[in-house]
C-alpha cells in the first residue's frame, strides 16, 4: 500500500489553492495591446482547487504555474512589446455552472483571451459563452469527444479523445479464450460513456459483456461487495477507472480476492499515480494510458526532475501536469505568431503554425503536431501502455481517431 494522504500532502494543496487566489487577485486588470510596449498576458484557469477533486486541480494549476514561469525566465515578446504572462486560478469545485461564472470574471474582469478547464461539464458550460457574451480561447482538458462535437470554433481539446482508446486497449487483452467482460467503471456521467463505448466494442469483438457494477468512486469506499458480485460470474478481462486512489484501491481488492485476469483502465486513472497506493505488481497485465516520464520528447526528463522537486517527491508528474505545461507554452507562443495578445480568434488560427516554433523545453509528452478542423490537438504518434506480467511497459502505436 502507498503512502496516506499526508498533513504535509494537505498543506501543500493549501498552499497552492492559497497561490492560485493571489495570482488571480495580481492578474485583474491585467492583459494589454500587442504593439503597445508590452504589458501583461493573463492566462485564465477554473478548476477544482478544494473538495474531493483538488489534488487533480492542483495538479494542473501546479503544470501552468511552471509554464508560466519558465515562459517568463525566457522571455515573450509580441509585436516588439515585452509581456510577462501569469496565471490567474479560480476555484470552482468541480461545478459546471461555478466554472462558467468564472470563465466569464476570468475574460471580463481579468481580461483573459484564454482560459483552461479541466471537466467537462464545465466546459460544455463554458462553451455557451466564449464565442457570444465573452470571447475566448477555451482549453478543453477532457477526452470526452462530446467537446467537438458543440461545433465550438473557440476550442481547444487538449488531450485524446477517449473514442482512440477503446479497440486499441481491447485488442491488446482479448487474446484466445478470453471471452468475458467485467464492468466496474465510475458511475459518473464519463465513466457511464466509456463503459457504454467498452461495451459496444467488446461485443463487436464477438466478446461477452457481464452485469454492469459501476460504482460511485467520490463516495464508495468499501469495494469488496461490488468486486465480489462481478468476479462471482468469473470475468476475463474487468474495465475499470476513475480517479487513481480508488482504482488502484479496487484493483487491490479484486487480487486479494484471487483474481488473476487483465485489466483495461479508463484514462482518468495513471499508471504512476496508482502505484502510490497499492503494489505495483497488482497493476501487472492491465492496459492503460502511458506514464509520463515514459514519453522521449527533449523536455520531458527535465519536467519530471523539476516536479518531483516542486511536490518534495509526493507525487509524480501526470499528464494532468505535462499537457497543460506544454498547453500554456503554445497558447503563448501563437500569441506571438498572430501578433496579438488578445484576439481569441486569431491566437485559435495560429495555433498550428506556433506548434513548429514552441521551445523544445516545453516539449514533454506527445506535443501536438497537429490541430483538426474542430480544434482538437493531435499528436500523430499516439501510443497506449500495457504494463505486462513482469510489471515493464509496452508501447503500442495507434490511430487518433475522427472528430
Amino acid at each position: 500500500m502507498g503512502p496516506s494522504f499526508t498533513s504535509r500532502t494537505a498543506r501543500a494543496l493549501a498552499a497552492a489553492v492559497t497561490t492560485g487566489a493571489l495570482v488571480a487577485l495580481a492578474g485583474c486588470g491585467g492583459g494589454g495591446e500587442a504593439g503597445g510596449g508590452g504589458g501583461t498576458i493573463t492566462i485564465g484557469y477554473s478548476g477544482p482547487l478544494s473538495g474531493g477533486a483538488a489534488a487533480y486541480g492542483t495538479n494542473i494549476q501546479d503544470g501552468m504555474q511552471m509554464a508560466v514561469d519558465a515562459l517568463n525566465e525566457q522571455g515573450v515578446t509580441v509585436e516588439g512589446g515585452e509581456y510577462t504572462v501569469e496565471l490567474a486560478a479560480l476555484d470552482d469545485m468541480y461545478q459546471p455552472n461555478t466554472a462558467a461564472t468564472n470563465a466569464q470574471r476570468l475574460a471580463e474582469q481579468d481580461d483573459a483571451a484564454v482560459i483552461f478547464v479541466p471537466h467537462s461539464g464545465g466546459i460544455q458550460a463554458a462553451q455557451e459563452l466564449n464565442s457570444g457574451r465573452s470571447s475566448f480561447l477555451l482549453g478543453a482538458y477532457s477526452s470526452d469527444p462530446a467537446i467537438l462535437a458543440t461545433g465550438n470554433p473557440l476550442s481547444m481539446m487538449i488531450p485524446p479523445s477517449f473514442k482512440s482508446y477503446g479497440q486499441p486497449f481491447i485488442e491488446q487483452v482479448k487474446t484466445d479464450g478470453v471471452e468475458k467482460l467485467g464492468l466496474l467503471g465510475t458511475a459518473s456521467e464519463y465513466g457511464h460513456s466509456w463503459t457504454g463505448l467498452v461495451t459496444e466494442e467488446w461485443e463487436a469483438q464477438g466478446g461477452e459483456v457481464l452485469t454492469d457494477n459501476s460504482i460511485d468512486y467520490s463516495t464508495v469506499t468499501d469495494f469488496a461487495g461490488p468486486v465480489s458480485q462481478t468476479l462471482s460470474e468469473d470475468p476475463d478481462v474487468i474495465f475499470l477507472g476513475g480517479p487513481s486512489q480508488p482504482t488502484a484501491l479496487i484493483i487491490e481488492e479484486a487480487r486479494n480476492q484471487g483474481y488473476e485476469g487483465s485489466f483495461l483502465i479508463m484514462d482518468q486513472a495513471k499508471f504512476e499515480e496508482m502505484e502510490l497506493f497499492t503494489d505495483p505488481e497488482n497493476l501487472n497485465d492491465s492496459v492503460g494510458v502511458m506514464p509520463v516520464k515514459e514519453y522521449e520528447d527533449p523536455g520531458t526528463a527535465d519536467l519530471v526532475a523539476a516536479y518531483e522537486e516542486l511536490v518534495d517527491g509526493e507525487r509524480p508528474a501526470t499528464v494532468e501536469v505535462s499537457l497543460h505545461y506544454q498547453s500554456v507554452a503554445l497558447v503563448v507562443k501563437a500569441m506571438e505568431v498572430a501578433g496579438t495578445v488578445e484576439d481569441p480568434e486569431a491566437i485559435r488560427g495560429a495555433l498550428g503554425d506556433a506548434m513548429g516554433e514552441v521551445d523544445d523545453r516545453f516539449r514533454v509528452s506527445g506535443f501536438p503536431t497537429t490541430i483538426t478542423d474542430a480544434g482538437h490537438l493531435q499528436n500523430e504518434d499516439l501510443q497506449i501502455a500495457y504494463r505486462n506480467d513482469d510489471g515493464d511497459y509496452e508501447f503500442i502505436a495507434i490511430e487518433n481517431a475522427e472528430d
